[in-house]
């Protein structure tokens, strides 16, 4: 270790120096600490350049994201407060202390006297109300539910910070590649304007080639000065989800775009997909509102048991109360209720249909537009690139030859600038279409 080759090796009883003077080695040692502390710290920033290198893969990235998503962990504690609330649906109500003085004189000689009046009396009791068994068990289904739904929306939300993390991922990979491409023909176009200054010096050539060397390098850098915002800009995006020191750090390889994902069947199982589920969850939580309120025909009791305390001339007293709802007129309050409930369940259930079939036209469209995206990107590589390489080749052949001119070198590298871009932007297009459709349901295993 570095930290063994710092410090020199010490007998016991003898400084490093070879003397025993106590003063002379206790300050020895000191300078011995102070210098390993100053190799640790040495090393230290060593070590988070060498973590902050690590590659930022895609997956890491959209975990990072899922982890820091504030939607994501606002939803998954609206799941954990609906499921602590179906425990108490459940139960029965916390029973009620009475305490309280009744048929207190208000005049006459014995007003406000306690003990005076015969009626009069000190009350201490409880009371307990008991709602329906099927009751309360709706209720608790009815929270129950709710936590389904919340849990199908909060595997909606993860959905959607992970493709967006996922398209801020592959924005900021290609914007890198097109600066990379970008630097390479600002190197070329150096090599040519040095090429053409030293051909005008010779008088080979003319001054307007040296101009229009010059004036091609000044407009590479201005893309340059592009592609450079581009990549700031997708950083900034991409740290937005993963934090800044992740989206310091270099990418990763990106995934095999020019596959699908997942089969085209798994991709069209709209039924599956949470954007449905949720829809469903819904309904599902208005069924049991509507049961619940069926229910509320069937009335409810309570009882209350209660001590009365009377004056030392008179008997104590006890009571027993049992209290009973009456549902009065079922047809104007409670039915309606229960048809109300209906309603709301219908239309939910209606607006599934109306859910699906939009998702349904998204996937296809989707899926459409990665098939486009996949061949217009194969025809790039395997023919317009190559054909701009090609003709680069011809242009620069010529003019060494001298039956060119520097211009058809120019517009030939410009033509060929313009085909590696525009292939970066085709892949872009290409890897969003797959991200998106990666992300239409979360990897087994995640939720």
């Amino acid at each position: 270790m570095q930290f063994r080759k710092a410090l020199p090796r010490v007998r016991a009883g003898q400084c490093s120096d070879g003397s025993r003077a106590p003063g002379r080695c206790v300050g020895h040692l000191a300078r011995l600490a102070i210098r390993a502390l100053a190799v640790l710290a040495a090393a230290v920033p060593t070590f988070a350049v060498a973590q902050s290198g690590v590659p930022l893969m895609l997956a890491e990235a959209q975990r990072l994201a899922a982890d820091r998503s504030a939607q994501v962990a606002s939803q998954r504690s609206m799941v954990a407060a609906a499921r602590e609330m179906a425990i108490p649906a459940g139960e029965l109500p916390d029973p009620k202390l009475i305490l309280g003085v009744e048929n207190v004189p208000a005049d006459g000689p014995d007003r406000w006297s306690l003990s005076a009046e015969p009626m009069t009396m000190t009350r201490i009791g409880v009371m307990q109300e008991f709602p329906r068994g099927a009751k309360r068990e709706l209720r608790a289904e009815r929270a129950r539910r709710d936590a389904d739904r919340g849990s199908v929306a909060t595997e909606a939300a993860t959905l959607a910070v992970r493709r967006e993390t996922a398209t801020a991922w592959f924005a900021l990979h290609y914007a890198r590649r097109a600066e990379r491409v970008v630097a390479r023909q600002i190197a070329e176009a150096e090599l040519q304007r040095t090429a053409a200054e030293a051909a005008y010096r010779g008088g080979r050539g003319g001054q307007n080639e040296v101009l229009a060397a010059q004036g091609a390098v000044l407009e590479l850098r201005n893309r340059q000065v592009e592609a450079e915002l581009a990549s700031e800009r997708a950083r900034i995006l991409l740290a937005r989800y993963v934090g800044a020191g992740a989206a310091d750090r270099p990418l990763g390889d990106p995934p095999e775009t020019d596959m699908l994902p997942r089969s085209a069947a798994a991709l069209t199982d709209i039924d599956g997909q949470p954007e449905v589920r949720v829809v469903d969850a819904q309904a599902a939580v208005l069924d049991a509102e509507a049961e619940l309120a069926r229910a509320g025909r069937l009335p409810d009791w309570s009882a209350e048991l209660s001590y009365a305390i009377r004056g030392s001339a008179y008997a104590n007293m006890v009571s027993l109360m049992v209290r009973v709802d009456l549902p009065w007129s079922p047809g104007t309050r409670q039915d309606r209720e229960y048809a109300a409930r209906l309603r709301e369940r219908d239309a939910a259930r209606e607006m599934r249909e109306d859910t699906r079939r939009m998702r349904e036209s998204e996937v296809r469209q989707m899926m459409a537009e990665w098939a486009a995206m996949r061949s217009q990107a194969a025809r790039l590589r395997q023919e317009i690139i190559p054909l701009a390489g090609t003709r680069v080749e011809s242009a620069l052949a010529s003019y060494r030859g001298g039956a060119g001119s520097l211009a058809m070198v120019l517009d030939a590298r410009r033509a060929e600038l313009e085909s590696e871009l525009m292939l970066l932007s085709t892949e872009l297009a290409l890897a969003r279409a797959w991200a998106w459709l990666a992300n239409v349901t979360l990897p087994s295993g995640q939720s």
